[in-house]
């Protein structure tokens, strides 16, 4: 994720408990890590807040195997909530575990942590997202098209989407493909953005920006520049329905690498 970050602390009891609890209750995915420099976190979902032994815990169940053994001698782990524009991290001391929920104290502070408006996600090298213009289709006498295999035709007009936001994404080609047909400010009402483990949906979309990027590598001698081709595109007056898809697959995007 890239953009500024606004910081700021809760610390009042009663306040903490009431996000927790909501949090609870919207089931939120949360990140567990044994320490803020630790570069594994383990997938769990926010379940309910209970009382053990006279005082108040929050159970986090949703653990994976491999999760529960990771984090089965730590006394302590920080927690991450997985939001949209805004994170929510906090310490908290491990109670017990139990099957595949962990439960941990209430913590003394909150630290929230806005974003901006519409922060962009990388798109996770393990999967992979794609935009269709429905006023570029290439043809295998096109130069500046990918290449054409036959009967894979209606693949040719993907194009690799790098990161995704709520507002827009940013897609890339080793190609110039669209970059040179497609002038900025072009408007498509029938676009299909093609998302991980989703139906294709359809979007009305703008490009707002069009960029060519030599890129120049050490690990090819031969050919030291590579040429990416990259389109910003805007979604425009997005439905809800289109907003949900989007939600999921940032949520995806944004606990890859999870175990």
């Amino acid at each position: 994720m890239t953009g500024k970050e606004n910081i700021s602390r809760i610390s009042a009891p009663d306040r903490i408990e009431r996000l927790l609890a909501k949090a609870c209750e919207a089931k939120l995915g949360a990140m567990l890590r044994l320490n803020e420099a630790d570069t594994i976190a383990v997938r769990g979902v926010m379940t309910e807040t209970v009382t053990i032994e006279g005082a108040r815990a929050i159970k986090i169940s949703g653990l994976s195997t491999k999760g529960v053994q990771y984090l089965s001698a730590a006394s302590h782990c920080i927690v991450e909530l997985v939001l949209m524009n805004a994170k929510v991290a906090f310490a908290a001391i491990v109670v017990r575990f139990f099957g595949d929920a962990i439960f941990l104290s209430v913590p003394q502070e909150l630290v929230n942590i806005e974003r901006r408006k519409n922060a962009r996600y990388p798109v996770p090298p393990n999967q992979a997202a794609f935009i269709k213009f429905s006023g570029w289709i290439p043809k295998s006498t096109d130069p500046v098209a990918p290449p054409c295999v036959f009967g894979f035709e209606t693949f040719n007009g993907w194009i690799r989407v790098s990161d995704l936001s709520f507002g827009g994404l940013s897609a890339q080609m080793l190609v110039p493909g669209p970059v040179g047909q497609l002038e900025r400010g072009y408007e498509d009402h029938t676009a299909t953005l093609h998302l991980p483990s989703q139906e294709p949906a359809k979007v009305h979309c703008a490009i707002r920006w069009t960029k060519r990027i030599s890129d120049w590598s050490m690990s090819n001698p031969v050919n030291k520049y590579t040429r990416i081709f990259r389109l910003g595109v805007e979604f425009v007056s997005p439905d809800q329905k289109f907003t949900t898809i989007v939600h999921q697959a940032i949520r995806e995007f944004s606990t890859a690498g999870a175990v």
